[in-house]
């Protein structure tokens, strides 16, 4: 399979170079500077076709993992309309109590942390690609065991295969992209994975509007099917094949990537270059443990922690899983199907407006604005909710709660998509595979276990002090990352895994040579490299 997928590649890669006599001194002399102005503009428009093409595969090699991206957000809306079909009176195929409900609504993020913690070795033991074409596995066989489960316990169980093959996902899909992209390129691409991830959850909720569960259930299967078939067709990443000996598999593979063998070319001698000096610097016989432990790696692994964390209390994904409930708290009334595609379509249209600020606007200045737009909404609500604490329903408490709701999942949404961007983009190659699937599966236990406990937390503080722990979570999730977060757009991987090597912990005591940031959106970088071994 790997030959004939190599055969594929090496279309694309120039087999024989046309070599031209030059022409005498004299003759030379007599063109003069026209035929060199007319030489360098045929370079010129060579290199623009090149790198065209190799922005064209970038894209076309995401699109890849987004099919299954799109594929894995459907289980996670899954439950919201399958709850509603098995509680309703006029069934009794698979009858359930409020209990049950809320296992098969919440074992799905039980299980994405086992997921995520097996993808790490996967990963890097197997490569990015077969992982990814791993995860569909049991996406299918748990789809399919839906689509024909006939108690509650099968159920349960296909509900924790689905969370299984999304947890397998995670990791290795913003590794991959992150690693086969060039810097600019990478700023749309790495946070494309969200938005499939939305239109996956709509998708769901769209289909659950007018399609019974079963079949909603089988029509899952067709997204991971073409995925499958998809992945199979892109290369593995160059990064993870140099690194494990097949140098001329990485350069079919980064032709295929950037468009040019030339360009691949030099990309691959500066990996090489730096694969041999950091394994001059690496003991052998070092574990994960020991790597995490080393000041290139312990620095991103406590920015990207406290960030998850920060951002689980600002109430990133709680205000998602509870929207509907909590507008209906103001007295609103409202149709619960309609109201969960709204809210869907309003996570994925601002999933793909920050896709598109991504290209634009450094990272830094998007997780300040974010988080202060996002604390300043629930203050403001929080205080409003005070204000109004034993005071008759209005009519105008339901526009407020929906402005600042809607507000707060406007500039939130930065803040939920980040953690997967720093990730790909922080962590050092040598145990990016391996450190991704730990975070993520790391996130998905803490949020399982917030997600639990919330109702009982909202019983304690009710709905006014939620808020107000959201807007103090918000602020001190900025001042975190002002303080700490660098400036990764633009950037090699290379460049940043050279940042976190040196003394430095705040930003602003940063070496000022990496301040400069090159922000002309899509424009491939001819000598600054998007992978790294």
């Amino acid at each position: 399979m790997s030959v004939e997928r190599d055969d594929e590649y090496l279309k694309f890669v120039p087999h024989s170079k046309s070599y031209h006599v030059v022409p005498g001194a004299e003759f030379q002399c007599k063109l003069g500077n026209h035929n060199s102005r007319k030489l360098s503009t045929i370079d010129e428009q060579d290199d623009d076709v090149a790198n065209r093409r190799g922005i064209f595969h970038q894209i076309l090699a995401t699109c890849a993992v987004l099919l299954l991206s799109a594929g894995c957000g459907m289980p996670i809306g899954y439950s919201a309309i399958l709850l509603p079909q098995l509680t309703d009176t006029n069934t009794t195929e698979i009858p359930i109590d409020v209990e049950t409900g809320s296992w098969i609504a919440s074992v799905h993020s039980l299980a994405t942390p086992f997921g995520s913690l097996l993808s790490g070795p996967l990963a890097d033991y197997l490569g990015r690609r077969r992982t990814l074409i791993i995860s569909v596995i049991p996406l299918l066989f748990g789809w399919s065991t839906m689509a024909i489960a006939r108690s509650v316990k099968v159920v349960i169980f296909a509900r924790f295969l689905c969370g299984f093959a999304t947890g397998i996902l995670g990791g290795p899909g913003q590794v991959y992209i992150a690693e086969t992209a060039e810097p600019n390129l990478r700023s749309v691409l790495i946070g494309a994975p969200y938005v499939a991830y939305s239109s996956g959850i709509l998708l769901v909720y769209y289909l659950g509007s007018f399609m019974y569960w079963r079949s909603v259930a089988w029509c899952a299967n067709v997204l991971p099917m073409l995925a499958m078939v998809s992945i199979s067709c892109i290369p593995e990443t160059p990064a993870w094949l140099l690194r494990n000996g097949h140098e001329k598999r990485a350069l079919q593979a980064l032709t295929f990537l950037r468009g040019s063998e030339i360009n691949a070319q030099k990309e691959v001698n500066d990996m090489k270059q730096r694969l041999a000096k950091e394994r001059v610097t690496t003991r052998t016989n070092e574990n994960i443990f020991q790597l995490c432990c080393q000041r290139v790696a312990k620095k991103p692994l406590v920015i990207v922690i406290v960030f998850s964390l920060l951002q689980m209390f600002s109430g990133t994904f709680i205000v998602i899983f509870y929207a509907v409930d909590m507008i209906s708290e103001f007295g609103a009334e409202f149709d619960s199907k309609q109201a969960a595609i709204w809210t869907a379509a309003v996570r994925f249209v601002c999933c793909m407006v920050f896709c598109v600020i991504l290209i634009f606007v450094r990272r830094r200045r998007i997780m300040i604005v974010s988080g202060m737009g996002s604390g300043l909404f629930c203050i403001v609500l929080s205080a409003y909710q005070y204000a109004r604490h034993d005071q008759p329903k209005m009519p105008y408490d339901v526009l407020v709660g929906a402005v600042c709701l809607l507000g707060y999942i406007i500039f939130n949404t930065a803040l939920m998509v980040m953690p997967g961007i720093m990730i790909g983009e922080l962590f050092p190659a040598r145990i990016r595979g391996r450190t991704a699937g730990g975070v993520f599966a790391s996130m998905n236990v803490a949020l399982f276990i917030f997600a639990k406990k919330f109702p009982a937390l909202q019983a304690m503080l009710k709905m006014r002090g939620v808020f107000l722990v959201f807007g103090v979570s918000s602020f001190l999730l900025t001042a975190f990352m002002c303080m700490f977060q660098p400036e990764t757009k633009g950037r090699s991987l290379d460049h940043i895994e050279d940042y976190f090597n040196g003394n430095n912990w705040l930003w602003f005591r940063r070496d000022r040579g990496y301040k400069t940031v090159n922000l002309q959106p899509l424009q491939p970088l001819k000598n600054n490299r998007g992978t790294d071994a």
